[in-house]
């Protein structure tokens, strides 16, 4: 933040009363549901119960829509897909990474990549 020219030094700290969380599924639906309040200047009189999960729903709804076309890119780096670099697909998850991303394996045998290991 400081290399941004952010002075956190002046910002201040509170907590705001606020209903406590009822499961152990739904703090980050609280967490954004109480930065929108904030910014939208509400109170943070929100459910804990039913409403988290459709809330939930809404939330991964409205992530899945709004994303990006991420097929091009390494899934592990991120960088876009060019035909100089080369790209190797994992046989269970069907991710493509870039060959130099995931130490280089062996091209004519099946991949799998860390998270299918």
């Amino acid at each position: 933040m400081r290399q941004r020219g952010c002075n956190v030094a002046r910002w201040t700290f509170t907590t705001m009363p606020h209903k406590c969380q009822q499961d152990g599924t739904s703090c980050g639906v609280l967490a954004l549901k109480f930065a929108e309040c904030i910014l939208m200047g509400g109170n943070l009189d929100i459910e804990t119960t039913e409403e988290g999960v459709a809330t939930r729903q809404q939330i991964a709804e409205t992530l899945l829509e709004e994303t990006d076309n991420l097929e091009n890119l390494c899934f592990s780096c991120g960088k876009e897909q060019h035909d100089d670099i080369h790209w190797i697909c994992c046989e269970l998850c069907d991710r493509w990474f870039n060959h130099s991303c995931v130490q280089r394996p062996p091209m004519d045998k099946e991949f799998r990549c860390p998270a299918c290991c």
